[in-house]
């Protein structure tokens, strides 16, 4: 029976650093497991491309929109930081501006964080058994609801997801061990995870908690490592905020308007709505077990003393450098037992090997999820929330179920209960390709509130059918102007190919979206342009021009209670948004002096 050595702490004058000591090593990934979790990745990953195919759904206008971004990258967007506009920037480079296109690398990074749950698995518990207990929340979260719907779109959750993993166990790393390198790659994902979307600040809550809370060579924030983290953070996000500042906090502004200043009401309605939708993220068979299984599983009695066996099974690695021995008691050679045969037990303290694994790693994993969830309650209860805001938080959730299902600091060889964790993955893929599905099952008479791709339904016929219009030569060049957000980003992106410069109708000199502050029609007399709408009597706007000819109209049900309309007028001769503004530019206004001469 191999025993654990104990990691001894070096300290030179600089700050305490876990060395790692001779013959520990980390517990194996690859193996039959890996497999199977990478086809089940697989799998899953080709299905949902097929699904965004055989439903025939366009982008999102969020996706059109960032589409959009891709083509005129900057540092910053009205409401988005830059990197998703880069991430489709780069998928429609190596796989064109097709749907799948755009989708593509966007969709690969929900895989690429259900395979860096078992690094973070591992680094929490350091066994064989904890590495199973990685692949089965990497397992359960390519399964969950969330995933299996958001999964199919290129969003902003995406990249935070992802960078909210990578920091969570950078973070946990960085803390064990206080390894400089662990500071610096945690300083870089959050970095990233912040030019993806603000939400990853709210990851500080944790850190803050982790500093203190989880017990390595050194706590507090009195040391180098979390300041240079947050150096490089910064740094990182620092071009956003020039762009901020140089555009007059556009951003930033946004996010408030969002958060404290919604006109949404909330209220205890609006909580419990919040809620369930996060029990549905997750599943509600994943939240049922979980919460089954944790009441079943007896607590340790005394997690301040540990079996001299704990570590010892020869199916499992030896815990690795980030264990300081302290004041630990060295273990024997042999595994000890007391007079009535059953294991001897060691004291152990905080930072000691089966602490961290027994109790401060599912401490943190709570840490990790709970703080972001309280936020988005508040926020619920004070001004309704999205159900998507608190999306990070599931990372932390699945890891705990995921450890109820198979339990990481016993042997392999330990009964699991099996029947609960094929239950969940079947209830969980039963009940996304249900929702995903229901039309197919259904038929045409769905209605669309059950159907919830029915906003991606019928872009690409609409436009299809008007896009004849713009070979007109009399029109060919023309910039399609629109009154809605939602109008532009589709016409952008299903009219790419005539390459149609777009603007936006804003009368008020507004700056409530990205079109409104970069692409608004400008207040000057004379212009022409195509007017697209869905708004048959577009009168504020046709008002407003000299000549005024309708082109041609389309409508396309999508749903027996829903269809996408649209109109497209050509319109010449700009008189300005109001009579001040035409009879400024036009002369109108000045006596005519001509006759004064004669």
């Amino acid at each position: 029976m191999n025993q654990p050595t104990n990691a001894l702490v070096v300290s030179t004058g600089a700050a305490p650093v876990a060395k790692r000591p001779s013959g520990q090593r980390w517990p194996k990934i690859w193996g039959p497991r890996m497999w199977k979790l990478l086809a089940l990745v697989a799998v899953l990953f080709v299905y949902r491309l097929w699904v965004v195919k055989h439903s025939g759904i366009s982008l999102f206008f969020d996706e059109a929109q960032y589409w959009d971004w891709s083509k005129h990258l900057a540092w910053g967007y009205f409401s988005k930081p830059p990197l998703i506009a880069g991430l489709i920037w780069l998928s429609t480079a190596l796989f064109g501006s097709g749907v799948l296109g755009v989708k593509a690398i966007v969709m690969l990074l929900y895989p690429a964080t259900a395979l860096s749950m078992v690094g973070l698995a591992r680094a929490l518990w350091p066994t064989s058994s904890g590495v199973r207990t990685g692949m089965v929340a990497g397992a359960l979260f390519m399964t969950i609801p969330m995933v299996g719907l958001m999964g199919m779109f290129a969003s902003t959750d995406a990249p935070l997801i992802l960078c909210w993993t990578l920091a969570s166990w950078t973070l946990w790393r960085a803390q064990v061990t206080n390894r400089m390198s662990h500071w610096v790659l945690l300083g870089v994902v959050c970095g990233i995870g912040l030019m993806g979307k603000y939400t990853m600040a709210a990851f500080a809550l944790t850190a803050v908690w982790t500093l203190w809370a989880v017990h390595g060579p050194e706590r507090g924030v009195f040391r180098l490592g979390p300041w240079v983290a947050a150096i490089i953070a910064l740094a990182l996000l620092s071009p956003n905020l020039i762009w901020n500042a140089q555009n007059g906090f556009p951003t930033m502004q946004h996010t408030v308007e969002l958060t404290a200043q919604s006109d949404r009401s909330g209220g205890i309605m609006a909580t419990l709505v919040f809620l369930a939708g996060q029990v549905l993220m997750l599943g509600p068979l994943a939240v049922i077990a979980g919460l089954w299984l944790f009441k079943r599983t007896p607590a340790p009695s005394n997690p301040n003393t540990a079996p001299t066996s704990q570590w010892a099974s020869s199916s499992q690695m030896m815990p690795p450098s980030q264990w300081k021995h302290s004041t630990q008691a060295q273990p024997s050679s042999q595994p000890g037992a007391t007079a009535d045969g059953t294991p001897a037990k060691r004291p152990v303290v905080r930072n000691s090997a089966y602490y961290l694994a027994s109790v401060s790693s599912y401490r943190y994993l709570w840490a990790v999820s709970l703080p972001l969830q309280i936020v988005a309650i508040v926020q619920a209860l004070y001004a309704d929330a999205h159900v998507n805001w608190a999306a990070p938080s599931m990372v932390g959730f699945t890891l705990l179920i995921a450890s109820r299902l198979s339990q990481p600091l016993v042997p392999l060889a330990s009964p699991r209960p099996t029947g609960w964790l094929v239950a969940v993955l079947a209830t969980n893929l039963v009940l996304t390709s249900v929702t995903l599905h229901l039309r197919d099952i259904v038929g045409p008479t769905l209605t669309s509130k059950l159907d919830v791709l029915v906003r991606m339904r019928g872009w690409q016929e609409a436009f299809a059918d008007l896009a004849p219009e713009l070979e007109d030569p009399v029109v060919t060049g023309l910039p399609v102007l629109t009154d809605s957000r939602l109008l532009i980003t589709e016409a952008a992106y299903h009219w790419r190919r005539y390459n149609v410069k777009t603007l936006a109708w804003n009368p008020k000199s507004q700056r409530q979206d990205h079109y409104e502050m970069t692409r608004s029609l400008p207040n000057k007399v004379g212009a022409d342009v195509l007017l697209l709408t869905s708004n048959p009597k577009p009168d504020e706007i046709t008002k407003r021009f000299a000549i005024i000819r309708p082109l041609k109209s389309t409508k396309i049900a999508v749903g027996p209670d829903r269809n996408v309309e649209m109109h497209l007028f050509f319109l010449r001769g700009f008189l300005g948004y109001d009579q001040k503004s035409y009879l400024e530019q036009s002369g109108a206004d000045k006596p005519d002096t001509t006759l004064d001469g004669q």
